[in-house]
């Protein structure tokens, strides 16, 4: 196999393990896979999301989105608000009750990265994060390069500081110290390093 095969596949595998381990610690608290992910993000972000924004966030169709967050709000874990800029949107909020469970997840998740990250020296996760980050930006690169303009008008407007991200838009697994919304390809590197987000 050659080593580019392997980079990939081991990347892809690497992505899977975590999440498994990270859904095993969670199993007990009866927390999904695709409903932490989901608290998380919102919880994480800064500004409010939109369910097509949490969608393309976590790369899922917008339908998929649409009942997973049914059941969620069905649970009492978000509840969802109109946005006054776009009738067609709507916003999603973590409850009181969901709030407090994303402070458990991000413990476990914490402890999850501390874990599978502990034979690495400091100086091999800075090489690690920074061979992704420049895979990434060439990911970026090839996709802008192919996006036709109404789907990057239709990608720009879920990013953070987007009409429809609302007025608090202007103010990612490490863990995002500050309260402000990061970019896609922000979180997207964020989220890898801390293993939520592939």
């Amino acid at each position: 196999m050659r080593p580019d095969q392997q980079f990939g596949q081991l990347l892809k595998r690497v992505h899977q393990l975590w999440h498994q381990v990270i859904n095993e610690r969670l199993r007990p608290r009866g927390v999904s896979h695709s409903q932490w992910r989901v608290v998380l993000e919102v919880s994480r972000s800064g500004a409010p999301l939109t369910q097509s924004a949490l969608a393309s966030e976590l790369g899922v169709e917008s339908p998929t989105m649409v009942r997973l967050l049914d059941r969620l709000e069905d649970k009492g874990w978000i509840a969802r608000a109109p946005c006054p800029t776009d009738r067609r949107a709507r916003y999603v909020e973590l409850t009181p009750r969901a709030r407090r469970l994303a402070s458990e997840i991000e413990i476990v998740v914490g402890e999850v990265r501390q874990a599978l990250l502990r034979d690495l020296r400091p100086s091999q996760l800075a090489d690690c994060i920074a061979a992704l980050s420049k895979v990434e930006a060439r990911a970026l690169e090839a996709l802008a390069s192919t996006a036709s303009p109404v789907r990057r008008k239709r990608e720009a407007a879920t990013r953070p500081g987007a009409s429809a991200r609302g007025p608090k838009a202007s103010a990612l697994p490490v863990v995002r110290p500050a309260k402000r919304a990061a970019r896609p390809s922000e979180r997207r590197a964020r989220g890898a390093a801390r293993g939520v987000s592939p």
